[in-house]
């Protein structure tokens, strides 16, 4: 059973990431794994909830297969389609608070030990459902 998906890409893995490209390229994992350049076990160690994160190489090669911005597979953030142009966002400014509510969690987030994110985010997820 695949976990529910957050609506802010952002807030989604890597690996979640690199599945959402590949769907939508159509490509399979076997697919995916042999335009990359990668045996077929790598890709879908990558797609895996605890498997391995692609290396920036292949990062790339994946947003280059799939269509998909390097930024928006690496980091959640910017615009997700490559543009006609061939040129991607810097910034998007949804990226960033809007308003000094917002900035006031943002700097409370980044204090948060690394090791209480997850379950801090997972209690004020599941308080707002």
């Amino acid at each position: 059973m695949r976990r529910r998906l957050p609506q802010d890409p952002a807030l989604l893995t890597i690996a979640e990431r690199v599945r959402i490209a590949r769907e939508q390229s159509g490509l399979s994992c076997a697919a995916l794994a042999r335009q990359v350049g990668v045996r077929p076990s790598a890709a879908v160690q990558w797609e895996a909830e605890h498997g391995t994160t692609p290396s920036v190489e292949n990062l790339s090669r994946i947003a280059t297969v799939t269509g998909i911005a390097f930024e928006w597979l690496a980091t959640g953030r910017g615009g997700k389609a490559i543009r006609q142009d061939g040129e991607t966002e810097a910034v998007a400014l949804s990226d960033f608070a809007q308003n000094p509510y917002e900035e006031r969690w943002l700097r409370i987030g980044r204090k948060v030990p690394p090791r209480l994110r997850e379950s801090l985010l997972k209690f004020i997820e599941d308080a707002w459902r």
